[in-house]
């Protein structure tokens, strides 16, 4: 069992608001209704209309105590996670060549700028990062393949270029810090940010024209599919050991590595900083689907949110088996009410223990804002170099 808690006042707890939440232009919950006319979903769950989140290991018929019966509800977890997600609309894949915009050599790495195909018309502009002196796992001949990192930027228009060190706070050069270490990176641009917006407009830009193509679907799904042709990308790179790729974000870029490594089996691991609260505790669980075009159908629970289907403590625990790495903060002004992930912690070590894996669930929960310090990312990227089995001097 591997987290840490650190307490702090609960009655300053209390009076965090959350207030920083608000609604991004480009996509109300109402035109998203009325333009796609989708309806509330027939979900029936445990968790479904209990105000209270269900233990993960209880089950129907009692506790669980076998893997079996832990991957039965876990299956039941992801099937009504994609039912909110929803599903594309005659979606065509792109099967035609990378395109090379640029490449600038670093003292470190080389960037290259480039655009993977993804859905045809609708390429991911990425950047990739190939360090100088690659890293290679403990008994793989120096110039063999190099583990891969998939860095999901965090709410920002600019979104790859803030983390890769371009522009924006350094704290989230995640793929700059990770370049320098030896791993292969790429930075993408999801859906509503960076090149997929035009200049100088704000992040979901025109998300209802996304779901005018795909009324069915969600952001949350696209960014999974798109994250699943990156993937696609890193496995025909000579350079990349196709059997060693982890995902990490803070914030939009949590969410975003959670979600996807759910449904991409290919992804090893995930790293998360201050990406979730639980929707029963949220002040403002309306963020998922009306501040933010991320999964429309959970705006049918947020009025009722003791509703809603499923909690973001099953969501995380889909990830089991594969290492997940949270980093989690007691003051965050965007998640508030985060003191209860020290009970989910304890929850997901035991998910993990029926594996025989507690040790592959890290959590920090810690005083302190909507952030990821230099200390929890030194925490995060050794956790890196144990998953990839990297040894350094």
């Amino acid at each position: 069992m591997q987290f840490t808690v650190t307490r702090v006042i609960s009655a300053f707890l209390i009076g965090i608001s959350g207030s920083t939440a608000w609604a991004w232009p480009g996509f109300t919950w109402e035109a998203w209704q009325e333009s796609t006319g989708v309806q509330a979903p027939e979900l029936s769950t445990r968790q479904a209309g209990n105000p209270a989140l269900l233990p993960l290991l209880d089950g129907a018929e009692g506790p669980i105590t076998t893997v079996a019966a832990w991957e039965a509800k876990r299956d039941g977890i992801k099937q009504t996670l994609s039912t909110i997600l929803g599903t594309p609309t005659d979606i065509v894949r792109d099967t035609g060549a990378v395109e090379i915009l640029g490449e600038e050599k670093l003292p470190e790495y080389t960037r290259i700028h480039l655009r993977v195909p993804g859905e045809a018309g609708d390429p991911i502009p990425a950047y990739l990062l190939l360090p100088k002196e690659p890293v290679h796992q403990s008994g793989h001949p120096a110039a063999g393949p190099t583990p891969a990192m998939i860095v999901l930027h965090q709410t920002q228009a600019p979104g790859k270029q803030e983390a890769c060190g371009m522009v924006g706070n350094p704290d989230m050069a995640f793929a700059d810090e990770l370049a320098k270490r030896g791993y292969i990176c790429i930075v993408p641009d999801v859906i509503g940010f960076g090149e997929r917006i035009p200049e100088g407009t704000q992040p979901y830009h025109d998300a209802l024209a996304f779901y005018a193509r795909h009324p069915q679907w969600s952001f949350f799904g696209k960014m999974s599919y798109d994250l699943a042709c990156i993937v696609d990308y890193l496995e025909t790179r000579p350079e990349v050991d196709a059997k060693a790729i982890g995902v990490i974000g803070h914030s939009h870029g949590a969410y975003g590595s959670i979600m996807g490594t759910i449904f991409e089996p290919r992804i090893n691991f995930a790293v998360a900083s201050c990406g979730f609260n639980t929707l029963r505790t949220d002040n403002r669980p309306d963020r998922w689907s009306n501040l933010t075009a991320l999964m429309p159908r959970l705006g049918f629970y947020v009025e009722d949110i003791k509703e809603a289907p499923l909690d973001w403590h099953e969501i995380i625990a889909a990830i089991a088996p594969r290492p997940y790495f949270n980093w989690a903060t007691l003051e965050d002004d965007i998640f508030p009410n985060t003191d209860n992930l020290a009970d989910i912690y304890t929850q997901l070590t035991n998910v993990y223990g029926l594996y025989g894996a507690a040790d592959k669930f890290h959590g920090e929960l810690v005083p302190g804002k909507h952030r990821f310090p230099k200390e929890g990312r030194d925490l995060a990227y050794t956790w890196i170099d144990t998953q990839f089995g990297i040894g350094r001097n």
